[in-house]
């Protein structure tokens, strides 16, 4: 075993989303050290991963780094890294609120914070926005719950409730809810010879809303069925998005695509969500063709609060903006809903009250995991 390094691992499942869970002390303090310790334990470069742990999808991709707590009012830190499949990136930029979610459960499982019956709050601090995320897990027997009937669309079956609080993540990416201090912004899109207009707004994680209908599709379109140049419009949009808030960052502002109420097919094919289920429609999509197959966390977070500030183009799909409300997503894999209670002040500013949402999670493996030393030796 000279040629191979072990390192102690958790595989996790966090709402619609799988991540690697790795203790701080057993990850290199180097960055540099760091990115090529992470990127030989998902086998990445390589669009099967084959020789590692990813699993050679944007959702299953994700690593959670977990340590002793450096704000005072933390029990716990978590460092997020999506870690690229055919391209040698390790990226710091997004929460993923699906991880989130099991984070909460994991500090529990290995007793970093104790458990208190039936419900205990875990505060987590999460260094890649350095804000405090609040998590309520169900607790029974000394341990979290994993049996429960809460659902989740994009997971099988149901499964213990994980309730979290996003309110306190309000600009965590550009220092204000609505970074440019408009609803809507435009911006001249080279590919279409014309303006469009975008709502960015930054909560949960920082994303640029782009009316479907603009790009001439409806919002409802499935993974794998948008023609390749809706999403290198959308990469344009993003790419302006990040310059305009003055972000050095090659994944975010996620680009969603936004529709009203619609009926569509899931990208189970088992189920017509109705128009009725929901108040808009959204995908989350990618360059190279990629689309959420279900819908992001942070992503959902923001979306909830946009489609409550007036103006914005989720208020306008919403068809309507009061606040406190429940906001039901239509996504590829069905209906997400988030709570959020949005007030605007005197002065015209808004500010986010309470943002919450459910998810389940769950460790499925825990055990050693085994790197080759050379992939860590500097080319």
């Amino acid at each position: 075993m000279k040629e191979q390094i072990r390192v102690p691992v958790v595989l996790m499942r966090g709402g619609t989303s799988k991540a690697v869970f790795l203790a701080q002390k057993d990850v290199p303090a180097d960055l540099q050290v760091r990115h090529r310790f992470l990127l030989a334990l998902f086998g990445s470069p390589d669009i099967r991963q084959i020789d590692g742990l990813g699993g050679a999808d944007i959702l299953t991709s994700k690593c959670a780094i977990i340590g002793p707590p450096t704000h005072p009012d933390a029990d716990i830190d978590y460092t997020f890294t999506q870690i690229g499949i055919d391209q040698p990136t390790v990226s710091y930029e997004i929460v993923c609120g699906n991880i989130s979610s099991a984070t909460a459960v994991y500090a529990l499982q290995e007793k970093l914070v104790p458990v208190q019956e039936p419900i205990t709050t875990v505060r987590v601090h999460n260094t890649n926005t350095g804000k405090i995320l609040r998590m309520k897990v169900q607790c029974a027997d000394g341990e979290p719950l994993v049996e429960g009937d809460c659902e989740v669309d994009g997971v099988p079956g149901t499964g213990a409730e994980v309730a979290l609080d996003y309110s306190g993540t309000s600009g965590g990416a550009t220092g204000r809810l609505l970074p440019t201090g408009q609803a809507q912004d435009k911006v001249h899109v080279p590919r279409l010879g014309r303006e469009v207009s975008v709502s960015i707004v930054d909560v949960g994680t920082v994303c640029v809303f782009i009316r479907a209908a603009d790009l001439g599709v409806t919002g409802t379109e499935l993974p794998g069925r948008l023609d390749p140049d809706i999403h290198d419009i959308a990469e344009e949009i993003r790419r302006w998005a990040a310059e305009r808030c003055k972000l050095d960052a090659a994944l975010t502002p996620f680009q969603i695509l936004i529709g009203p109420p619609q009926d569509y097919q899931n990208n189970a094919g088992d189920r017509v969500v109705k128009a009725s289920e929901v108040d808009l429609v959204a995908r989350m999509v990618i360059k190279d063709g990629v689309m959420h197959k279900a819908f992001p966390g942070g992503g959902s977070v923001c979306l909830s609060v946009a489609a409550q500030i007036p103006g914005t183009i989720p208020a306008e799909a919403r068809g309507r903006h009061a606040s406190p409300a429940r906001i039901r997503i239509g996504h590829p894999s069905g209906v997400l809903g988030i709570y959020a209670h949005v007030e605007q002040a005197a002065e015209g500013e808004w500010t986010v009250r309470e943002v919450h949402f459910t998810r389940t999670a769950r460790r499925l493996f825990d055990g050693t995991a085994y790197i080759r030393r050379r992939l860590l030796e500097e080319n």
